[in-house]
């Protein structure tokens, strides 16, 4: 059974934007890379996604099970995959998160589950 939940989650989304951490067009200069900063990329996606806290059942069952602390912030729940280290915007907030963790559940559903850790900066690079 393959559960489709794009419907779902547009209409149930917040505006976000997602800057793919495979797009960054930085520079290396004597073996340092010097990443690409945010306020000079266009996105690469902007779309309406379940952005949700980390303190939901599902992160709590998750720590309950594996005896681990849960280190992000926020999940996010889109249909298309981004690699680790890409940087995604709350549009109503401005608050920017960075890609930790990905759940893959493509093989049940159109869903990636996305772990999200706030930016302690003001302009995160990537």
């Amino acid at each position: 059974m393959h559960l489709k939940m794009g419907r779902i989650i547009k209409k149930q989304g917040v505006p976000v934007q997602i800057y793919s951490a495979d797009s960054d067009k930085g520079t290396s200069d004597g073996g340092f890379r010097t990443p690409q900063l945010i306020a000079q990329r266009t996105p690469d996606l902007e779309a309406k996604w379940v952005l949700v806290p980390a303190g939901t059942y599902g992160a709590m069952t998750f720590q309950r099970n594996d005896g681990t602390d849960i280190d992000y912030d926020m999940e996010l729940v889109g249909t298309k995959a981004f690699p680790e280290n890409s940087v995604v915007i709350d549009v109503r907030t401005g608050i920017k998160y960075w890609i930790k963790h990905i759940e893959d559940l493509q093989g049940y559903s159109d869903v990636m589950i996305y772990e999200l850790k706030a930016s302690d900066k003001d302009e995160p690079i990537i």
